[in-house]
């Protein structure tokens, strides 16, 4: 979809690690997160219409290297439906996996929930990345939740073109994340509306259809309980 998509919704529920969102795709998330995701283990949907350096670990499918991770970033994902991995740390740590813990990881890819964790030692990973059909669903399970905030920031900064220039503050991303506990929802089409250097941020509640949120995103704007925003800083 080459991140064409200017409305963003997320619910972020900390106690078990979880984002729920749509309109941020596959590409902005390697490209905003952090921490570098250099070897992803695809654990459902997936590559099946990509072959390129790609390797198996019993029957999982591993694209191991940053440049690797980069060449499936930049293929049309959105057609492959499913797209869920976990990242591990190091070529050869899947290895490590036990036969259940692949149970576990097969479990979280169908399912779209962890059986036990997301989290698994021998991987160390930091995220499991749960999709369908890209930037339209993800369930994001992190170890660390700011650093989605980092993601979610990055991509409001990039959409308001002066992402060279804009530092995204610690108390932003915390405050950010503290309001998609309620439910966030974000309409990156108002940056073309004004010349402002911030944006509404609409609380509309709990939603797992994304449908519901993107047909009706006006009428849940003008619903909305508190409007807050986020403002650049220079």
């Amino acid at each position: 979809m080459n991140g064409a998509r200017t409305k963003i919704y997320v619910k972020a529920t900390r106690e078990i690690n979880e984002i729920v969102y749509t309109g941020i795709e596959f590409a902005e998330f390697i490209e905003y997160s952090p921490k570098s995701l250099d070897n992803l283990m695809i654990i459902s949907g997936g590559s099946s219409a990509i072959s390129f350096e790609s390797k198996f670990d019993r029957g999982l499918e591993l694209f191991e290297g940053r440049k690797n991770v980069y060449k499936l970033a930049k293929e049309a994902v959105y057609g492959l439906g499913d797209l869920c991995f976990v990242d591990y740390a190091s070529p050869g740590s899947t290895t490590g996996l036990s036969e259940e813990q692949i149970a576990e990881l097969l479990y979280l890819g169908f399912m779209f929930k962890p059986l036990q964790s997301p989290f698994f030692e021998p991987l160390q990973n930091n995220f499991a990345y749960l999709a369908h059909d890209d930037g339209w669903y993800c369930k994001l399970y992190c170890r660390d939740m700011d650093d989605f905030g980092t993601v979610l920031c990055s991509k409001i900064i990039a959409a308001a073109a002066i992402q060279n220039s804009c530092e995204i503050l610690y108390c932003t991303k915390n405050r950010i994340l503290q309001l998609a506990e309620q439910g966030l929802l974000i309409d990156l089409e108002e940056l073309t509306q004004k010349s402002s250097h911030s944006i509404n941020l609409y609380s509309i509640g709990a939603y797992s259809d994304m449908d519901a949120v993107l047909n009706n995103c006006q009428t849940l704007k003008k619903e909305a309980s508190q409007i807050n925003q986020f403002c650049f800083c220079r």
